[in-house]
């Protein structure tokens, strides 16, 4: 049914999986839009999800309307047996042919391929006609997420308001990434979560018996590496002039946050460099859009900053040392990229402790209705969180330092709390510090301390479904 390997790792997409299962067992017809960036686990969702369900799988694997519709239509072939060849000149009649077959799920992976084809346009006219009033769940898949977004939610798409259910696949969070790296200390689950992200295509290919140096060698560096040329392969499948889009990402890595800065620092034009932005944000997923929090869409506020954290690692450890990697000089690259590792894995614990806090939420030892990154000048707090019933404002900072953290980091935190301007005079102010080397005082009501060993036995309690597959 599909190309996913026997013996893998399925990690959590709970939620996922039971929106399918209730679409599946709803009793009508559906029409699901599922789509997310290359990597992220769609087909392998599916493939799980499909397994033991008799569906059929099909890979849209041309943009050319005859060899699309002349491949789609051998696989069908192949995975059922009909009383006669059938005749399909169109989508239309594919569709049909879909509709006749007796089997509740279908699945079309790859879906965006077929814009421009026609196969959208006819997918409309048969599901308005036919599809809509069968036994069908028909699953649209795709990993162009702008390309996605518009077939299955724009106002101009064919498929408007008939999708019956819309699922964004997202990267994993640090809950689900960790389950990959079972025999790891903790630090070490931090640096690898820095380092893979939580692309689950990434972190299955980690050997569980070898050392996160060791995965970064054999993975990343060697020549051959499965992940050394990532991003230039992904920006090539994508786009028709990947460079750019590359300088693009480098300045963004590089610490560019502004227009001005990646326009300089990339060597774009200042009037094109939104464009690109545009491009990496909305249809790749790789550039995210930040405002600080309580002033989204504020003109003149946005930063941005790369969604990923391997390609962040990709272009901020390993790009700088092509010349030494060309010369299969990897080993001494390895010992470059250790040597900065925990100040690199810096960003990465900031994204675990807010994680973090999202979990004491869920289990009820915190509360808030906002929370996101904050700063005003030069001043940046690495999150807060509000909670406007209660009138509660959280200020929170991460250090990933190999020393105890002492009081003068909470003295800091708190000046930089005042210029928070949210109800300033009346709000309780909690302030919430994580560190992975422990603390030299203790914390109270109002000062709250985590150290790494208390962030992995919440982890550990909230961890995620894993399953062999």
């Amino acid at each position: 049914m599909s190309n996913i390997p026997v013996s893998m790792k399925f990690v959590d997409r709970e939620e996922e999986l039971e929106a399918l299962g209730e679409a599946y067992s709803s009793g009508r017809a559906e029409l699901v839009v599922l789509y997310g960036r290359r990597r992220v686990g769609k087909t392998f969702l599916l493939s799980f999800f499909a397994r033991e369900r008799g569906a059929v799988y099909l890979v849209v694997n041309y943009s050319d309307r005859e060899l699309a519709l002349r491949d789609l239509v051998d696989q069908l072939l192949a995975q059922v047996e009909l009383p006669y060849p059938p005749r399909v000149d169109s989508f239309t009649q594919l569709y049909e042919l879909l509709a006749r077959l007796g089997r509740r799920l279908v699945v079309v992976d790859e879906f965006q391929r077929l814009h421009g084809t026609g196969g959208v346009q006819e997918l409309q006219s048969a599901w308005d006609r036919l599809l809509s009033r069968s036994g069908l769940m028909l699953v649209l898949s795709g990993s162009s997420v702008g390309m996605m977004e518009r077939i299955g939610l724009s106002a101009e798409s064919p498929l408007y308001g008939r999708a019956t259910r819309v699922l964004h696949v997202k990267p994993l969070g640090y809950r689900e990434a960790r389950a990959f790296m079972p025999g790891y200390a903790e630090e070490d689950r931090v640096r690898g979560y820095a380092v893979f992200g939580g692309t689950p295509g990434y972190l299955a290919l980690l050997d569980e018996g070898s050392g996160l140096l060791d995965n970064i060698v054999s993975l990343v560096l060697r020549p051959g590496a499965p992940l050394r040329e990532e991003p230039r392969v992904l920006l090539s499948m994508e786009l028709r002039e990947p460079s750019r889009y590359l300088e693009v990402l480098r300045a963004v890595a590089g610490g560019a946050t502004r227009l001005g800065e990646i326009a300089d620092k990339s060597g774009v034009k200042a009037s094109e460099v939104g464009k690109y932005l545009r491009v990496l944000e909305r249809e790749l997923g790789l550039v995210e859009r930040r405002y600080p929090l309580l002033e989204e869409g504020r003109r003149g506020r946005a930063r941005y900053y790369l969604a990923d954290n391997f390609f962040r690692f990709w272009f901020s450890m390993v790009f700088p040392y092509r010349p030494l990697l060309e010369l299969g000089l990897y080993r001494e690259v390895a010992g470059k990229i250790w040597a900065g590792i925990d100040s690199y894995a810096s960003h990465a614990f900031e994204e675990v402790a807010m994680q973090h806090f999202a979990l004491l939420a869920r289990r009820g030892a915190a509360s808030f209705t906002r929370i996101g990154r904050w700063w005003r000048g030069d001043v940046e707090i690495d999150f807060v969180a509000v909670d406007e019933e209660t009138g509660t404002a959280y200020f929170a900072e991460a250090k990933w330092s190999g020393k105890p953290v002492d009081r003068r980091v909470l003295y800091r935190l708190a000046a930089k709390a005042q210029e928070f301007p949210w109800r300033k005079g009346s709000r309780r102010e909690v302030y919430v510090l994580y560190s992975r080397s422990g603390f030299t005082f203790e914390g109270d009501g109002e000062v709250w301390l985590f150290t790494l060993g208390d962030v992995k036995k919440l982890f550990e309690k909230e961890a995620p479904r894993v399953e062999w597959f």
